[in-house]
């Protein structure tokens, strides 16, 4: 009688192994003028959003509980909820530059056409800020303005004029590419360092690295040439543009693992999978994973690129999705969807 109470209990402790091989959440793209709903394998496309289809998406990002939408379109924002109740992008008085989603999905800073503006999405009233605001961290009683200055990395709470009551975080700034984790405690940016060329010699290299937001900024070294695309929700993944490679990257252990030929462009929540983009020659052979490598490891020529801003993605693509855990040699990035006109971004 009680060879079935045993066997229930195997099936209910294997259950959860199965279902972490489950992408989480849903994935949004643009396809012809569309913003389309999938799930995390690119089943059951759903239209939730309309746009001018002359319009290219370089951008798409969500709040941590997947509430709203925020979208750059050819250089202008908009932004949307996502319950339904919209069909259209509702724009914002935001210029040309970058634009942050806070993690409740309640504000946007964004850089206005006469310095930085914080935006009450439930209002639609927008206040001026005194600095150029590169992330909102926190949520509530913890939210906080978060800048780059000559001087080293410095936060607020939000004001019209965080600098009277800020905080340093870091006493040097990067040379670019900063992004701070959504819940404040850490930071990326890329640093002129130096590499090992053999056992013996050393060589001046620009590198990404990651660093707690405690004031002293004792950095680590992490992926050279890497520029930060995203975090993930939980703060313990970056996604990250390593020259032609995407690449995910655990933000305290330094581990990291690459995908060549791709573009990042989003991940998932808890940072276990990724979205990247690629193009006609790699959808007919996506290439393998490159192997995880450890912070300190020195680089191959053949993978040293120009150590700019990521540039966006222009279509049609396909989209991909690929997976942290696995095998790091011979995992190729599992196809989501063809034809995809820009960005992408997963949702909760």
């Amino acid at each position: 009688m009680k060879l079935p109470v045993v066997a229930t209990v195997v099936l209910a402790l294997a259950a959860p192994a199965l279902a972490d091989d489950t992408p989480p959440g849903s994935i949004i793209f643009a396809r012809s003028g569309s913003l389309i709903r999938v799930d995390g394998k690119g089943k059951g496309e759903t239209e939730i959003a309309t746009f001018d289809p002359s319009q290219h998406v370089r951008s798409l990002s969500t709040d941590a509980a997947g509430k709203v939408l925020l979208a750059n379109l050819d250089r202008s924002w908009g932004w949307m909820p996502l319950d339904g109740s919209a069909k259209r992008l509702e724009p914002l008085p935001c210029a040309d530059g970058p634009a942050q989603l806070e993690e409740d999905g309640s504000h946007v800073t964004c850089r206005g056409k006469q310095g930085s503006l914080d935006i009450d999405l439930a209002t639609g009233k927008a206040w001026p800020v005194d600095v150029t605001v590169a992330r909102i961290t926190g949520t509530g009683a913890h939210r906080r303005f978060v800048w780059v200055a000559s001087d080293g990395i410095w936060g607020a709470p939000p004001s019209a004029s965080p600098r009277a009551h800020a905080t340093k975080l870091a006493p040097e700034p990067p040379l670019h590419g900063f992004l701070a984790s959504p819940d404040g405690e850490r930071g990326v940016g890329a640093y002129t360092s130096e590499v090992f060329t053999d056992l013996h010699h050393k060589q001046p290299a620009v590198l990404l690295m990651g660093f707690a937001l405690d004031g002293t900024a004792a950095r680590r070294k992490a992926i050279r040439n890497g520029v930060a695309v995203e975090w993930s929700h939980d703060s313990e993944w970056v996604l990250v543009q390593d020259g032609a490679s995407a690449c995910l990257m655990h933000a305290t252990g330094g581990e990291y693992k690459c995908w060549r030929g791709f573009i990042a462009t989003s991940i998932s929540p808890d940072g276990r999978f990724g979205l990247v983009l690629g193009g006609a020659a790699t959808r007919q052979a996506p290439p393998p994973a490159k192997k995880p490598a450890q912070p300190d490891e020195a680089e191959s020529d053949d993978n040293e690129a120009d150590d700019v801003a990521v540039p966006p993605p222009t279509g049609p693509l396909s989209l991909y999705r690929v997976r942290l855990e696995g095998s790091p040699y011979t995992e190729t990035p599992a196809l989501v969807t063809k034809l995809v006109d820009g960005a992408a971004v997963w949702i909760p």
